[in-house]
């Protein structure tokens, strides 16, 4: 049997001022007074249902525009409510993952990643390096859990529970060598239909023109996703440099403990 929900309309002075109530009963048609919109529901109450996107990327996304603050939708990829601060989405976890996340997994590094890469004297100039880094969990052996595991020969995470997960990357790179413009840490991940295709999913960057930073630039990364049971996940270094024909361009992803040592956690969100 179908169900007529009833809207009322109150006027103050022009249509622009219009309050409106949405409800089932006719007897409670009226807004609350300090409402525009005032949606009402009896038992079993039903849910407003939100603008719903395969990923967030595919959701209108203004810049610079304080209109549109506070928009709010549904991404189906991660399971995550977004808000729009008027410039970029952001998930709603980012406010609320501390209430209960579960410890899973640990991952540290084990050793440095050192890349490199030479731009050469012929146009287009620059080049650029990427590569795997190594983690490890305690001992030399790969470690099998219940709820994930860790390949010590391919520096893969598979992930074994369904569920939303808290992921934190971190670690510090140097600069060395001639012209090394940017460096990456990326967060990389591989659906269980293809095991071997890594996307990034989350990455942190530093930029520079100056070689002789004189620090170590850190990265600390942190992403909320919804993972399926059989996903991979494994962290890659990268590098690109501009011109440098005679001396490699290069960096190095260390693994110090005067600047903290990379690491890679898996916390599971209870909500």
């Amino acid at each position: 049997m179908k169900k007529h929900y009833f809207i009322s309309l109150v006027m103050y002075g022009a249509l622009w001022h219009a309050q409106i109530a949405i409800a089932p009963n006719p007897s409670d048609h009226d807004p609350h007074q300090n409402s525009i919109l005032d949606v009402k529901s009896t038992t079993p109450s039903k849910a407003v249902l939100l603008p719903v996107v395969s990923q967030i990327i595919d959701a209108a996304d203004p810049d610079n525009d304080n209109n549109y603050r506070g928009a709010i939708a549904y991404s189906k990829n991660n399971a995550t409510i977004y808000e729009h601060d008027g410039t970029n989405w952001s998930s709603i976890y980012n406010y609320v993952v501390e209430v209960r996340p579960q410890y899973f997994a640990h991952f540290s590094r084990s050793t440095n990643l050192n890349l490199s890469c030479n731009g050469g004297f012929l146009p287009p100039y620059g080049c650029s390096a990427s590569g795997i880094i190594s983690l490890t969990n305690a001992g030399s052996s790969d470690f099998q859990g219940s709820s994930m595991n860790l390949s010590l020969a391919s520096n893969v995470v598979t992930v074994n529970e369904t569920g939303l997960y808290r992921i934190t990357y971190r670690s510090y790179a140097t600069f060395n060598g001639l012209n090394t413009n940017e460096i990456q840490l990326r967060l990389q991940k591989a659906a269980v239909a293809t095991p071997t295709v890594f996307s990034t999913i989350d990455s942190k960057s530093f930029t520079s023109a100056n070689d002789n930073l004189g620090y170590s630039p850190v990265f600390n990364g942190s992403i909320v996703i919804q993972v399926n049971a059989g996903e991979k996940f494994r962290l890659q270094g990268f590098m690109q440099s501009g011109f440098s024909p005679l001396v490699n361009s290069s960096t190095s992803f260390q693994n110090n403990n005067t600047y903290g040592a990379g690491e890679l956690i898996f916390e599971k969100i209870v909500l």
